[in-house]
């Protein structure tokens, strides 16, 4: 999925941190070092995408 030609560099590194394991939007944030609405924005796409998912505030992988 990281080599589709359509997915930003931004969103590569939100997609990369996400895994298995479920974590808030600022954690993505802080470890991506993006804003957070950015991060949120661009977390919210991968969820409309099927390749997230959010749980009680959580995102996790799908893929």
């Amino acid at each position: 999925m990281q080599n589709q030609q359509y997915m930003t560099e931004e969103a590569k590194a939100i997609y990369n941190e996400l895994s298995s394991s479920p974590a808030t939007a600022g954690e993505i944030a802080e470890n991506t070092h993006l804003s957070l609405a950015r991060c949120q924005f661009i977390l919210t796409q991968l969820e409309m995408a099927k390749l997230s998912i959010c749980q009680f505030g959580c995102y996790k992988r799908l893929q």
